[in-house]
């Protein structure tokens, strides 16, 4: 898995830190956030399919993506994806959208890319000799 924005995990701001864990009010960080340039390019961070849009707020325009493969399934949010994508197969490093502005939602955040997986075969994570 690669970073979609090609930078690093987004350090602490006024609205917290980009790592996974980190506190947000009564819950945890749940995913790892990537800074970002409002348009840049983000690219895929694993090779998977574009299962569908998905939306991290119900009644905003920022925009996300559900991508898995086999083995793994991730989300991304708070990218314009590109036109006709939803459905396609898309290699690692391969474009899927560019960066919108979060900041206009959270003022004093830096851009970023949020990052989850929420599905992942355990095989991924074992060094497992006997498989053949």
């Amino acid at each position: 898995m690669i970073s979609p924005t090609g930078k690093k995990v987004r350090g602490t701001d006024t609205w917290g830190s980009g790592a996974y864990g980190s506190p947000r009010g009564n819950h945890l960080h749940n995913g790892v956030d990537f800074i970002a340039i409002p348009g840049q390019i983000v690219i895929m961070p694993i090779s998977g399919l574009i299962a569908r849009e998905a939306r991290p707020y119900s009644h905003s325009n920022y925009s996300g993506v559900l991508i898995r493969n086999n083995h793994i399934e991730v989300m991304m949010f708070y990218l314009e994806l590109l036109p006709s994508i939803i459905g396609k197969w898309l290699e690692e490093r391969d474009p899927v959208g560019t960066a919108q502005d979060i900041s206009k939602k959270y003022p004093g955040i830096t851009n970023h890319i949020h990052l989850s997986i929420k599905q992942i075969d355990p095989e991924l994570l074992l060094n497992i000799p006997w498989k053949s």
